[in-house]
């Protein structure tokens, strides 16, 4: 699971990017729908094909939210269950996880004392009678969904409109490029240098918010922005410029969400190899809002 988490984020990053979330969420309703027709019908061919696609589309928001899917399925023992399939549990965790987005992305926040289920968990548990249903029709799902990877690579390029998506953002790739983190991260668009340090912090503020909502429940590490120093830039003057983005955020962005609190941490070149907050990029400065 974690190879295809890895071959599947490889080929929507080929197409273009990740679709938006609540999009991604619809597709996946599309999907479970056809797999609801293929068992009405008794269509043998049409379920095994709308078992792969369901298996990528929840892949694909798996992603998007960081789970790890390998660890979640082995918690569930999926590959040793010889449990019979079940069409019904498929549809209650596809709702289990329109709720939980519903909460971090749409317009109905959960109240204060709901029970928040990491869409990860949701996504786990379907995928779970996805396999289920393969093992009754003989189906390797695993080398299908390589196939379908593969062809989608070929057919689905330029065929959609794709947007930005924090988990692709090379804000990211600098960030680890510079400090060998192997947290789990969501990222800043790349700083733009033709606008200003506010325009730029401006810029992530969508997302950021959206990782208030749902890191600590689903278990995203930290959110990453960026901005522009040079080496020889007194740490007096980096100190600046990182409060000047931390209060931008603070200003503008509650960090908390149902009590969980937040903290901003800043990496840069100007702080010592010895410190944890050292960072081997000469040209970038980088604030890490981290939950506790």
């Amino acid at each position: 699971m974690d190879e295809l988490q890895r071959k599947i984020d490889a080929t929507i990053r080929t197409l273009g990017g990740y679709f938006r979330p609540l999009s991604g969420l619809a597709r996946l309703m599309e999907e479970i729908g056809e797999v609801g027709e293929a068992l009405e019908t008794k269509d043998e061919q049409l379920l095994k094909d709308e078992l792969v696609d369901v298996l990528m589309i929840s892949t694909c928001l798996a992603n998007q939210y960081r789970a790890r899917l390998g660890f979640l399925h082995e918690s569930l023992g999926t590959f040793s269950d010889e449990e019979a399939p079940s069409f019904y549990r498929i549809v209650h965790e596809a709702g289990q996880v329109a709720r939980t987005m519903n909460g971090y992305e749409g317009d109905k926040p959960p109240k204060p004392d709901d029970e928040i289920v990491p869409i990860g968990l949701s996504l786990a548990r379907l995928q779970r009678e996805l396999f289920r249903f393969a093992r009754q029709l003989g189906l390797d799902l695993m080398v299908e969904i390589d196939q379908t990877n593969a062809k989608n690579v070929a057919r689905d390029k330029e065929r959609f409109a794709l947007t930005r998506d924090p988990i692709t953002e090379e804000t990211i790739d600098h960030f680890k490029s510079a400090t060998g983190s192997e947290e789990l991260l969501w990222g800043a668009p790349v700083y733009e240098s033709d606008r200003t340090l506010e325009e730029n912090v401006r810029l992530a503020l969508p997302s950021l918010r959206r990782f208030l909502r749902c890191a600590q429940v689903e278990g995203i590490d930290g959110f990453v922005l960026e901005a522009p120093i040079d080496r020889t830039d007194s740490l007096l003057t980096v100190k600046e410029r990182a409060e000047q983005m931390g209060r931008i955020i603070k200003e503008e962005t509650p960090l908390s969400f149902k009590g969980a609190p937040y903290r901003l941490e800043v990496y840069a070149p100007q702080l010592g190899a010895v410190s944890p907050y050292h960072s081997e990029d000469a040209n970038r400065l980088f604030l890490l809002l981290e939950s506790e």
